[in-house]
């Protein structure tokens, strides 16, 4: 039983570290196709863009997205490559607004980089109210970005 468990366990671990497949990796003419196609893969709507951030090396595109547990906003980088470009998302989904008692409302902290290797940290989460400020590694009370529908938040800043 208990090399069953093992091994279940094991099936388990491989399944969710699998990387994406050919047909999730796709590259298009123009970074308009590349946005379609990440509509359709993240299973959003246009108006769930909430900015499109030049990162000088590259795009990075903010999105908000509906979850059954609740809402939440990612990051997905536009690469741009031998004249054709590619939707990529190598951040996890994270949940930051929830009316379910388990869930709650959280905010998070990560560091990205982009294709190019250059480091930057998002900030995510719950805004208290308009006037909502946060501590940042290198500035005190910045405004984040605030979207009006959901009152989730973000700022990219350069490490």
């Amino acid at each position: 039983m208990k090399k069953l468990m093992i091994f279940l366990f094991l099936i388990i671990l491989l399944t969710g570290c699998t990387s994406k497949t050919n047909e999730e990796i796709r590259w298009f003419k123009s970074q308009k196709e590349a946005i379609a196609y990440g509509l359709k893969y993240e299973e959003i709507k246009k108006n769930d863009i909430l900015e499109v951030v030049d990162l000088k090396d590259e795009n990075v595109v903010v999105f908000k997205f509906d979850d059954p547990y609740g809402k939440g906003i990612c990051i997905a980088h536009l690469i741009h490559k031998d004249n054709q470009y590619q939707w990529y998302r190598d951040l996890q989904r994270v949940i930051l607004k929830s009316e379910k008692p388990n869930v709650g409302n959280l905010n998070v902290t990560t560091d990205f980089k982009t294709i190019n290797g250059k480091e930057y940290k998002l900030y995510l989460g719950v805004a208290e109210n308009s006037n909502f400020t946060i501590n940042t590694d290198t500035e005190l009370n910045v405004k984040p970005k605030i979207d009006q529908d959901t009152g989730m938040y973000y700022i990219i800043e350069k490490k």
